[in-house]
């Protein structure tokens, strides 16, 4: 009798065990692709007419969602302009800037196209 009830828990245990590792997998983030990647600072060239392009510096460049470190320079470039790209808009930023950041004038920007973001810190107008 007791060999019976043995067997009956044991199989209980590894049938919670398979419904928790189910359940780990489900939750846990799909790809880490998905992960932000930082780009470092960068000075970006604001083109004008007639006169050279403006230097622009700006901070805490992070790109995600499969957007480049690459593309974000041009992208940047393009919406401070005031003409994005294809498919790239400005989008209200929510989410927060180092105090250092914030104690220089830095404000909190970011870029979007589909799942791609690119999210920066610059100086407000």
């Amino acid at each position: 009798m007791k060999s019976k009830l043995h067997v009956r828990r044991g199989a209980a245990i590894l049938a919670c065990a398979a419904s928790l590792a189910a359940t780990a997998i489900a939750v846990a983030p799909v790809a880490p692709a998905a992960a932000a990647t930082k780009c470092g600072n960068k000075t970006i060239k604001i083109p004008r007419e007639g006169a050279k392009p403006y230097p622009y510096p700006v901070k805490a460049v992070e790109v995600e969602g499969g957007a480049t470190c690459a593309e974000s320079a041009a992208v940047i470039a393009s919406v401070l302009a005031g003409e994005p790209l294809p498919g790239w808009r400005s989008v209200p930023a929510h989410y927060e800037l180092s105090k250092k950041m914030t104690e220089e004038g830095l404000l909190p920007q970011m870029v979007k196209k589909g799942s791609k973001k690119i999210k920066f810190a610059g100086h407000g107008g």
